[in-house]
């Protein structure tokens, strides 16, 4: 199981650090990305990132490169977390960019540079990627391409100043 679950981060490890920092498998339509898909991703790969009805398969894969592709510039995933057991790989890490493409959050491409934690959670079968988990925070991107004065976290659900008086 040990020898499993360290294969299975080296895969991920080696996808997820040449998907984003380097584009070494091109775009969407560049047959190199069909490649690369068939060699790392199951043909029932499901993306629970995704929509219910495009959350597929290659086309699912196809569809959330182009849309990356069209909203981001120089987008980049830096680890700082991995872990393996079983046939899950967990990664944890910041995803940044610049936003010059098509519209976020209603908004149309502002230039401004992006960025969000995030973690995903891969599951394997036969040292192939075969669902996709993520947990990210799209308030935190949002403020970033929409500033508001607003505190961030739990705290701008909160009368502090309620608060304050009952401390004293």
């Amino acid at each position: 199981m040990q020898d499993i679950a360290a294969r299975n981060k080296e895969i991920a490890l080696e996808v997820w650090g040449n998907d984003l920092a380097s584009h070494k498998t091109g775009g969407p339509d560049d047959p190199a990305f069909k490649e690369h898909f068939d060699k790392y991703y199951t043909e029932d790969y499901w993306n629970h990132a995704s929509e219910p009805g495009k959350d597929r398969g290659f086309q699912n894969a196809y569809f959330v490169r182009k849309a990356f592709s069209q909203l981001f510039t120089d987008p980049s995933f830096v680890i700082d977390k991995v872990a393996a057991e079983g046939d899950l790989v967990f990664l944890e890490g910041r995803f940044s960019a610049k936003h010059t493409g098509l519209t976020l959050y209603g908004v149309p491409a502002s230039g401004v540079a992006v960025s969000q934690q995030q973690v995903h959670i891969l599951r394997f079968r036969d040292f192939k990627i075969s669902e996709h988990f993520v947990v990210r925070d799209d308030y935190e991107m949002y403020r970033q391409v929409v500033p508001i004065d607003q505190d961030a976290g739990i705290l701008r659900f909160v009368d502090t100043e309620k608060y304050a008086e009952v401390a004293q």
